[in-house]
């Protein structure tokens, strides 16, 4: 008999999952009926965003991300939400961190705010309760093994990027050496080699102006992002926070909340594509332009600005299949 050796983090999930499996097994013997189900048509809606803090134990965020990932996500993906991400922050920039816990993120797409309601209210409506959902339901068990709390989730509207293409024209100069560049005028660029680095997420909670979020959002997508993504960064969106009755945050009278998420190669990127610095990545051409202009819109109406360093995993929704098991029903209601 040959023997594998399993990380010990490993471990701890198997026994985890498979103890959850034994008791869900063991509440299958009470014959419960089965839940088929069939679906309606596509519901129109606003796109809906939770963003969802996690207090985790220390070095428990990858056991936790791989039991979301391999268990409890691909149920909920079948009712049709879909997760952006899972990230855990982090403190390049030397800053302190919670001695005691871990601090994690995850970002999911729900087609309305009552597409998020019907997933956590008769949900087994949606989905069924086939192998897949009680493999789901173990995970969310085990997953907990692994949480402390929570300070609750932010529900967001806005834009959430897709990969895009940008067409901004060269424009029709000639350049040569100078010795130096006078303070203005033209400053175009060559660019070096990608530096590899591990890649962080950006994350920056703005108040602004009441009432300014949608503007500032759009005048974003139009101007922030091509430039940004010029630069080599990758934007994952730009969103306010709403307000249902189940957000446990209140509503400020006086400021929208905007939550914008850029993607950059290590921290040394994200430093270099700072507003002071990042023409010399990209040049100060009508691009840049534009893009100062959105940057001082958005400055005008700023109220406070924090940033939040996140690296983790961007889950981009992989195909699953999840075979039909060939069962037959009759319609009784």
């Amino acid at each position: 008999m040959r023997y594998v050796a399993v990380p010990s983090s490993l471990r701890t999930i198997l026994v985890l999952v498979i103890a959850s499996g034994l008791a869900g097994a063991a509440a299958g013997q009470q014959q419960e009926p089965p839940r088929p189900v069939r679906n309606g048509v596509v519901q129109e809606g606003t796109e809906l965003l939770v963003f969802r803090h996690q207090k985790l134990l220390k070095g428990g965020h990858e056991a936790y991300f791989r039991l979301s990932r391999d268990g409890v996500w691909p149920w909920f993906e079948k009712i049709g939400s879909r997760i952006v991400g899972q990230w855990k922050v982090i403190h390049p920039d030397g800053s302190a961190g919670d001695p005691d816990f871990d601090h994690g993120y995850r970002l999911a797409r729900y087609a309305s705010y009552d597409h998020w309601k019907a997933t956590r209210q008769g949900h087994l409506l949606l989905g069924g309760d086939g192998p897949d959902y009680h493999r789901s339901q173990d995970a969310l068990r085990a997953r907990g093994h692994y949480t402390a709390g929570s300070r609750g989730g932010h529900f967001l509207e806005g834009r959430t990027a897709a990969p895009s293409v940008y067409y901004m024209p060269a424009l029709d100069e000639a350049y040569e050496v100078a010795a130096g560049a006078a303070a203005e005028g033209p400053h175009p660029v060559r660019n070096d080699v990608n530096w590899p680095a591990p890649e962080i997420v950006a994350l920056e909670r703005l108040k602004i102006d009441k009432g300014s979020a949608d503007r500032i959002i759009a005048e974003g997508v139009a101007h922030l992002w091509p430039y940004l993504e010029k630069v080599g960064a990758r934007i994952v969106g730009q969103w306010k926070a709403v307000y249902p009755d189940e957000s446990g945050f209140p509503e400020s009278p006086e400021f929208d909340e905007v939550f914008f998420m850029v993607r950059y190669a290590g921290y040394e990127h994200w430093k270099a594509a700072q507003p002071a610095r990042i023409s010399s990545m990209g040049g100060n051409g009508p691009d840049y332009v534009a893009y100062r202009r959105a940057m001082s819109a958005l400055e005008k109406v700023t109220r406070d600005r924090s940033v939040t360093f996140l690296e983790g995993h961007m889950y981009q929704s992989p195909p699953k299949y999840l075979p039909g098991l060939g069962e037959e029903y009759r319609r009784v209601r």
